[in-house]
């Protein structure tokens, strides 16, 4: 099994270029007829979380700017907002379009015509949404209906979508690919994602619906309520099977199988130096969270736990690991040098065998909360809360050498976590931002849609900050678009004020 994976990634590692700009891009992809969709599929999955560069945008902005960690130099671009080196926040934008969305737009085009293939185009219709919605959420109009068409119908220079439509296309998408799933027709094989399992790639559309339905709650509150109630009807996910995450490997880059993130995190200044944010580990601290030892360690240099002496120190947003620079005095009077005094991200993150969570059961039930406390959907909003914080725990049982919870916690835990009126939207959307970690693209959004959590003020010391401390709202286009896309890149930045501006809120950021 192994040795298909690699030889099928190897195919479409050589036949995806890698390219800057759209006439290059869309090219014949595959100069072969015989690939067939499930090793496409395959590809485009595993592009989205597999290599360590697709994982930089994740790890140096989206991560620190929503609060999680920060620390290590790389990451003065989520928590100091500091405009640095394009290639970090690029490797989003060029891969995805590159090699994910040229995949997934060659099968559905080869096959379109081919009633047999009808569950292989589904299931890429549905993996395409999922795609656009990470680039569109993360950088607002973008290239959407031209986008990959280059070699079929000649368009080399993909005009930018309005959000709003991208949206709109979204849930029709989504209700028409699960309508095309059929259990009649050719089966899912080589299905890395749901193992050809056609009603979970349904549950998957309609969770997708729920999540991007919800996107909407402060731009448009009735097609926000609108699309909720069809997910729901659509039938979303029951349980933990029904996660939508990537299985990956112990196998370091480039080689996709081992997950991208955790190869990010091995790099010298990413692993020691990612360290645990002030506002989520005293979030932790003060709602007593069992999963704190989850999420992070403290250990010295010689591997040895020294939480009972350390208690977890974070650090400030803003800062990096050196800037506070005195040793620390335990109660005991033991030192512990500076560079061992902060917590730091627990190992099974960085395991290359991590899978990578894209969406999941517990974010599912808080969404439901959520919903049911918007009174748009019927239920019991504490039952599913409860539900969202017992699952978000036990998922954390998928990483590699994480031990599980102890039942007597998370029971103690939930009996003291309930909603309280007046107070249980922010409860809700507190415990999905925990529940998101280490997702920091739908964190990012989370944030920006609710304003949970309350950003700190950062602190910097060096007057880096090119936004004078206020976070970003949407990431840079990359440069080369002023090159190879001019005219319809600058027809984007003209309706966000005429220059790529970070601050700018895209369209559903009320």
């Amino acid at each position: 099994m192994h040795r298909y994976r690699h030889l099928l990634l190897l195919c479409c590692l050589y036949n995806a270029s890698c390219t800057k700009n759209f006439d290059r891009i869309n090219t014949d992809p595959l100069r072969s007829k015989d690939i067939t969709p499930g090793a496409q599929l395959s590809a485009a999955a595993y592009y989205i979380t597999g290599g360590r560069d697709m994982a930089y945008a994740n790890l140096y902005m989206l991560l620190p700017v929503v609060q999680y960690i920060n620390g290590a130099w790389g990451m003065r671009i989520g928590t100091k907002y500091v405009v640095d080196d394009d290639f970090y926040l690029d490797r989003l934008w060029e891969i995805t379009y590159s090699k994910s969305l040229k995949q997934l737009v060659d099968l559905i085009e080869r096959h379109k015509t081919d009633s047999s293939k009808t569950n292989y185009i589904a299931a890429a219709r549905i993996l395409k949404v999922y795609i656009f919605s990470i680039l569109t959420d993360a950088y607002g109009d973008i290239p959407y209906s031209e986008a990959g068409l280059g070699y079929y119908q000649q368009l080399y220079t993909p005009q930018y979508d309005r959000q709003q439509d991208i949206y709109h296309h979204f849930f029709e998408e989504l209700n028409a690919a699960a309508a095309l799933l059929d259990p009649a027709k050719t089966p899912l094989t080589n299905d890395i994602v749901y193992n050809g399992d056609l009603q979970k790639w349904k549950c998957l559309a309609a969770s997708l619906r729920l999540r991007l339905g919800m996107r909407l709650s402060a731009v448009d509150e009735q097609k926000a309520r609108t699309e909720v109630q069809a997910a729901v009807q659509m039938g979303v996910m029951q349980s933990r099977a029904d996660n939508f995450r990537m299985i990956h490997e112990a196998f370091a880059f480039p080689d996709l199988r081992g997950n991208g993130l955790s190869q990010a995190l091995q790099e010298a200044q990413s692993f020691r130096r990612t360290v645990g944010c002030n506002t989520f580990v005293n979030f932790l601290k003060q709602e007593q969270d069992p999963r704190l030892p989850a999420f992070f360690i403290s250990q010295d240099e010689q591997g040895r736990d020294i939480t009972h002496l350390t208690n977890y120190i974070s650090i400030k947003p803003g800062l990096y690991w050196w800037d506070e620079w005195q040793d620390f005095t335990a109660a005991d009077g033991t030192v512990i040098p500076q560079a061992s005094k902060y917590c730091f991200i627990n190992k099974p993150f960085c395991e290359l065998a991590a899978p990578f969570l894209h969406m999941g059961y517990a974010e599912i039930c808080l969404l439901l909360a959520e919903a049911i406390s918007r009174g748009w959907i019927t239920g019991n909003a504490d039952s599913w809360y409860q539900q969202g914080i017992r699952t978000a725990m036990e998922q954390l049982e998928m990483y590699p050498g994480m031990p599980p919870i102890p039942q007597q916690q998370v029971n103690a835990f939930l009996h003291t976590h309930h909603l309280t009126p007046g107070n249980t939207l922010r409860q809700i959307l507190m415990q999905q931002w925990v529940a998101l970690f280490p997702n920091g693209y739908e964190a990012y959004a989370l944030q920006r849609r609710t304003g949970f959590p309350v950003l700190e003020k950062i602190t910097d010391e060096k007057s880096e900050s090119a936004t004078a401390g206020i976070p970003p709202r949407r990431l840079f286009y990359p440069r080369t678009e002023a090159f190879s896309n001019n005219r319809h890149y600058q027809d984007a930045l003209d309706r966000i004020g005429g220059k790529n501006d970070w601050l700018q809120p895209v369209w559903w950021d009320k």
